[in-house]
């Protein structure tokens, strides 16, 4: 009886004790999950379309997928966001990434300028029933100019801007400077070449109205675009791998393959034909 006793004694003590190990024993842990990154954008003709879409979609769209694949990260896209409130949403950490950037003091003060393509400097659009042959621009001073508001202008046409301000119109987006060029209300608009170029060619009533004035507009500073990271973002420890992949896929043509070809639209030289 006594043996018995002991047994049963031993046995519990035995499972007890196991019950202790188990308890201690590793849990297994699923996968951490990927960074999510969030790109603040508007609609940008010609680059990214983001116009009665649920995401945007585009060259920028398709090289900034390829960066977050590469890069480890989920993208995530803001609403459709104006650029300025995207760069206040970069400066206090909302938002961590931005794209097609040009280099200023006080952009690289909230975040870090990576630099991925050259770029091409704004031109003067004009109606094509507008035969003067704009050269300089000394000439634009007897013209009433729209410039887009918030657009970061080359060296040259900021400083013209500056000193004209009494005959240069500031408007919201390149839909509504193209709409008041086209209805005479202005005489030419200073614009992105590209995106003006897309929004052009994407509307049938501007087939055909529209040129590019021949006066040549130097880059200066502005030489390159560049993709942004907040310096306020929680995940500002991914930088130099960001930065790591985007000079591989400038390397190995993927920027060129997915971005640069793309935007280069050959019907750009259409606009840029003399009138007749």
């Amino acid at each position: 009886m006594r043996n018995h006793r002991l047994l049963q004694i031993l046995v519990a003590g035995t499972a007890l004790f196991c019950t202790v190990l188990k308890s201690e024993e590793p849990v297994s842990h699923s996968q951490p999950q990927q960074p999510e990154l969030t790109w603040c954008l508007d609609h940008f003709s010609g680059f990214h379309h983001y116009e009665d879409v649920a995401e945007p979609y585009g060259p920028s769209v398709d090289l900034m997928r390829e960066l977050a694949r590469r890069s480890g990260f989920t993208l995530r896209f803001t609403p459709r966001t104006t650029i300025n409130r995207c760069f206040r949403l970069m400066e206090e950490g909302q938002v961590d990434l931005m794209s097609n950037l040009k280099f200023s003091e006080d952009r690289a003060k909230i975040m870090v300028l990576l630099p991925y393509e050259t770029t091409i400097a704004e031109s003067v659009f004009l109606l094509r029933s507008d035969k003067r042959p704009l050269t300089q621009f000394s000439q634009l001073k007897n013209l009433t100019v729209a410039s887009i508001r918030g657009y970061l202008y080359s060296e040259n046409t900021m400083q013209f801007i500056q000193q004209n301000r009494s005959h240069v119109a500031e408007v919201e987006s390149i839909e509504s400077g193209l709409e008041m060029l086209y209805r005479g209300r202005v005489d030419a608009l200073i614009s992105p070449t590209v995106s003006t170029s897309d929004a052009i060619f994407s509307t049938s009533s501007y087939q055909d109205r529209f040129r590019i004035a021949a006066l040549n507009i130097s880059t200066g500073n502005n030489a390159h675009i560049n993709i942004g990271v907040s310096r306020q973002s929680q995940y500002i420890k991914l930088l130099p791998t960001i930065e790591r992949h985007i000079k591989a896929m400038q390397t190995d043509g993927t920027v060129k393959r997915l971005y640069t070809d793309m935007v280069l639209s050959p019907r750009i030289k259409q606009l840029k034909a003399k009138p007749e």
